[in-house]
């Protein structure tokens, strides 16, 4: 009986020590992680810790001190190429961020909520001296945790789901104008680690930005988008999108009204550069488009496209990704020299290009006269050439030899009558049409450097 006393006892002990332990871990695992940001472009500004005996709730204040520090962080956990001037956007913007969780070691779940508190400096002082009310109703807004992340993340099994917290502001300017802003229901849910998951869906129920003002109205929409990609490495990943709707309408009384909208969008992307020649593959279609304004109504169904790039030699695809990456920072004669010799040296490693499908179903103008569209397919071969900036150099036609073309363009009649009419074709693009009937068809090579339509010579 003692000993089973004594067990009990060290048993309870060890039970009632679980959340100091579970405590300590994550203690030390935060701390490993608050000194990763700090040394990556981020200031730690206040931090404040609330533990009880079960739970633990943390409150972080991190300023983005070196905003291009930390992108570039953030870009060797993928290819994807981050848009440009994101650094100089989120330079100076304070952030928040709560963590939750249960000090039992045994329980995985972590909850953690981001949210803006402040902006940039300049951009404060600009809000302030041009709309003193205005900068109150944003710091208002930031302050109470407006726009917010929530994420769930569940550490033992590497999953994680959350929401953005729903938007749904009006604000009212001194001059009547009105400013609308909306977003609704946006979850998502993966694996992986968070800074790089291996598996995300995303879904959005609606995105609404609307401004009102006393001589025009803009409304711009998105209904019902969701999103699905996997990531095998960083390069090497599955991506799938869907959209119900995406419309923009500008009312203005002086130019009347324009609208824009396109349903049932959907697109698919995919990298592979596992093997010894990296692939890109894209495929979208588009449901409906309407364009509608006081100089033209047109709407067209049924727009496909099925595009793969192969073969493209990695170590040079890796080079021209990074070099792409500061495009929009650097002007200057001796990066234009270098991204050119980039891009001549991709292509002279060769690839290839096929697109499957392009094509458009049906086209309507003026909402009366509803015609058949246009499809094309091609094949074409870029051969690998060592002496290809050479080539480039002494004369652009010599390049022609490097290349291979296969492809075949059908027009409708009515289509091709139209396209003449908008951007005129020669005569001798007329005369070389085959006819199928309502339909004419362009089959183009290029073989050898010679060129030829509908096997007619034009070399």
């Amino acid at each position: 009986m003692k000993k089973i006393i004594i067990a009990l006892v060290v048993v309870i002990t060890l039970v009632a020590l679980l959340p100091i332990v579970g405590n300590s871990v994550a203690e030390g695992f935060l701390k490993t992680r608050v000194s990763l940001l700090t040394s990556n472009g981020l200031e730690l500004k206040n931090d404040k810790t609330e533990s009880t005996y079960l739970t633990t709730k943390k409150h972080y204040e991190f300023l983005f001190s070196d905003a291009s520090k930390f992108i570039q962080y953030l870009k060797q956990y993928s290819d994807s190429k981050i848009p440009p001037f994101t650094d100089a956007m989120i330079s100076g913007v304070l952030v928040g961020i709560d963590i939750e969780y249960s000090n039992f070691p045994l329980s995985s779940k972590v909850s953690v909520d981001i949210y803006p508190l402040a902006l940039p400096a300049n951009i404060t002082n600009e809000l302030k001296k041009e709309n003193q009310p205005f900068y109150t109703y944003i710091d208002k807004l930031l302050q109470s945790k407006g726009v917010l992340y929530h994420i769930n993340y569940y550490i033992s099994n590497e999953l994680f789901d959350g929401y953005i917290k729903d938007i749904d502001e009006e604000y009212l300017f001194d001059n009547g104008t009105k400013m609308t802003v909306k977003l609704f229901n946006a979850t998502y849910y993966g694996s992986g680690p968070l800074i790089a998951p291996k598996n995300l869906q995303t879904t959005i129920s609606k995105i609404i930005i609307k401004v009102d003002e006393s001589t025009s109205d803009m409304k711009f929409e998105i209904n019902d988008l969701s999103s699905a990609s996997t990531f095998e490495s960083q390069s090497t990943f599955v991506s799938g999108a869907t959209m119900k709707s995406m419309s923009i309408v500008v009312d203005d009384t002086k130019s009347s009204e324009l609208e824009a909208s396109v349903d049932n969008i959907k697109v698919n992307i995919s990298s592979n550069t596992q093997g010894k020649k990296a692939e890109f593959h894209v495929k979208s279609s588009l449901g409906e488009f309407i364009f509608n304004s006081k100089d033209a109504n047109v709407s067209a169904t049924g727009f496909n496209y099925d595009i793969s790039l192969k073969g493209v030699e990695k170590d040079s695809y890796e080079e021209f990704i990074k070099l792409t990456s500061h495009a929009n920072k650097s002007s200057s004669p001796e990066f234009e020299e270098k991204f050119k010799e980039t891009v001549v040296k991709l292509l002279s490693k060769g690839l290839s290009l096929n697109i499957a499908d392009m094509s458009l179903k049906k086209i309507t103008i003026e909402d009366k006269i509803t015609i058949d569209g246009f499809s094309l397919m091609a094949k074409i071969l870029l051969k690998e050439d060592a002496d290809l900036a050479k080539k480039l150099k002494s004369s652009h036609l010599s390049i022609s030899k490097n290349l291979n073309l296969a492809s075949s363009i059908k027009f409708s009649k009515e289509f091709y009558a139209l396209m003449n009419k908008e951007i005129p074709i020669t005569g001798m693009a007329n005369l070389l049409a085959k006819e199928d009937g309502n339909n004419l068809i362009f089959e183009i090579k290029l073989n050898d450097g010679k060129l030829s339509v509908n096997e007619k010579a034009l070399n």
